[in-house]
């Protein structure tokens, strides 16, 4: 072993480098256990800006599967804050052999990024070496995977109050269903629904209260306009929705809520659901919302995700004018969400006594 530069502790023999370490590889720490990584021409430096979580890693593999949004919403690559894109209404096609232009409105909506953050201190005599500094990041960062997976969720999809950047990140589903807008001619609450958490199976009367029509009609509401798509359905729950869905079943008392197995997703009415914490109502962002649980039906092609950073780390050791030796990490990622058109997706909140 030998020391990159003054002051560094190797993590292990460089032989294995067939030529110059690539640039952004860690190949060593120093003695405050701050990663070393490959700069351009084969130099070292520390690690002190802002650094991306790996795809590969748990970190972001956790966020993928507890955040609902994560992991369906279609992605948007964003270089600045706001990004305007087409809110995507179709085109006319029309046969034969003259062109005519197109007559669907096609107008814009604006994604715009907003940051969640979190910060983490540990005292340094914590961290005994490099490998404790890692491990406390790592565990650290799944922790903010979690808690962010269902901030986020609920920006997107329970928030009932008002955008303002910051208690209420983005307008979310549940808000823009429940709201007129004259840009797409829709109504409020036109897509909405509730059921009063009483009869789950279909009755005999009264007709239309059940949770089993209840759910039939979330469904229909998108079914039978111009954005419903099967291969792009998807059902968002919160979980709280899984005690009554098993006992809900259709008139010959067949189920219509099937548990997947062997890695397939569970489903209602043959439709795939991501289960999402924070799928409840909250009137300001929350990661742990105390509402209404949501169920949407939706095409999820609408359910639109801006990602213009993140999920990355700053750490940094105790500094000279600091009151105290403590390590500081900082996660951080920036997001921007948009249902991009009310008509595809439909609510039901369940109204608990």
């Amino acid at each position: 072993m030998r020391n990159l530069a003054p002051h560094i502790w190797d993590i292990g023999p460089l032989e294995g480098f067939d030529a110059l370490p690539e640039p952004g590889s860690i190949i060593g720490f120093t003695k405050s256990g701050k990663p070393i990584v490959a700069m351009a021409g084969g130099a070292a430096s520390n690690i002190d800006d802002w650094i991306p979580i790996e795809y590969e890693s748990a970190v972001v593999q956790r966020v993928r599967m507890d955040s609902a949004v994560e992991r369906f919403g279609r992605r948007v690559l964003m270089r600045s804050k706001t990004k305007s894109i087409p809110r995507s209404a179709g085109i006319t096609v029309s046969a034969g052999t003259t062109y005519t232009d197109d007559a669907s409105t096609n107008d814009e909506i604006t994604l715009t990024a907003r940051r969640f953050i979190a910060r983490f201190k540990v005292d340094e005599d914590d961290l005994a070496d490099a490998s404790t500094r890692m491990d406390v990041i790592a565990t650290k960062g799944e922790d903010w995977a979690i808690s962010y997976a269902d901030t986020f969720d609920n920006a997107c999809l329970g928030v009932t109050g008002t955008e303002n950047g910051t208690t209420v990140p983005y307008t979310s589903a549940y808000k823009r269903l429940r709201t007129t807008n004259s840009d797409t001619g829709y109504t409020a609450d036109t897509n909405y629904l509730t059921w009063d958490d009483d009869l789950i199976s279909l009755p005999t009367t009264p007709l239309g209260t059940s949770l089993y029509e209840k759910l039939s009609t979330v469904f229909k509401k998108v079914e039978t306009g111009k954005y419903w798509s099967l291969a792009d359905s998807l059902v968002i729950a919160q979980p709280g929705w899984r005690d009554a869905l098993r006992l809900c079943v259709d008139a010959q008392g067949r189920p219509i809520f099937i548990q997947g197995t062997a890695g397939t997703p569970d489903t209602l009415f043959n439709v795939p659901i991501a289960w999402a914490r924070g799928c409840k109502t909250s009137p300001t962002n929350s990661g742990s919302p105390a509402g209404n649980d949501l169920l949407y039906f939706l095409n999820r092609r609408y359910l639109v995700r801006g990602d213009r950073s993140g999920p990355e780390t700053l750490t940094d050791d105790a500094r000279a004018q600091d009151d105290t030796d403590d390590y500081a990490i900082k996660f951080r990622t920036r997001r921007a969400f948009q249902l991009t058109h009310e008509n595809a997706a439909a609510v039901l909140e369940r109204i608990t006594d």
